[in-house]
């Protein structure tokens, strides 16, 4: 459901700029991160396989901007696309991520999604990997709702992690 985004790929150059030296792909190390909500789109999602599980749907597409530090101690920052497909199956999915970065939570009942209003919010997911056509790319494996999620994250002290309230 996410794939790794370089943070200013999509940025258009001119032939004046200057270009910067880039360490190119970098894959977040396995474990839970802080994460900001940087983007929105809403998409749709087509099946290519023909046996898929998840029908034709609409797409919720979100840029989740993770800033961390290597084992060098260089800061990196990486852009995953969290990409929530809008079907039954999938709901508790769509209400774990708004759960985790506080828009709603358990008791709230049958409610919709404030889709637009997830920009500049902030949650805890943990961090790994997957394969697809012979490449290795970070992805989100759960999102923590408020109140559940660990309390030390590789990307943060833990001193500062008492602002983490609903």
């Amino acid at each position: 459901m996410s794939e790794y985004v370089n943070n200013n790929n999509s940025e258009a150059l001119d032939w004046e700029d200057e270009i910067e030296e880039s360490s190119g792909f970098v894959l977040l190390p396995d474990g839970d991160y802080r994460f900001t909500v940087t983007g929105f789109e809403r998409g749709y999602f087509q099946p290519t396989r023909q046996d898929s599980k998840i029908p034709p749907c609409n797409q919720a597409d979100y840029s989740l901007t993770i800033e961390w530090k290597d084992s060098a101690g260089i800061s990196r920052t990486n852009v995953l696309h969290y990409r929530l497909k809008l079907t039954r199956s999938l709901q508790w999915l769509i209400y774990e991520f708004f759960e985790s970065i506080g828009l709603r939570k358990k008791g709230d009942g049958t409610t919709k999604m404030p889709w637009e209003k997830a920009i500049g919010c902030s949650g805890i997911c943990e961090i790994g990997h997957h394969d697809a056509n012979g490449k290795t790319y970070n992805d989100v494996n759960k999102c923590y709702p408020v109140g559940l999620a660990p309390t030390v994250v590789k990307n943060e002290q833990p001193a500062s992690f008492n602002k983490y309230t609903l």
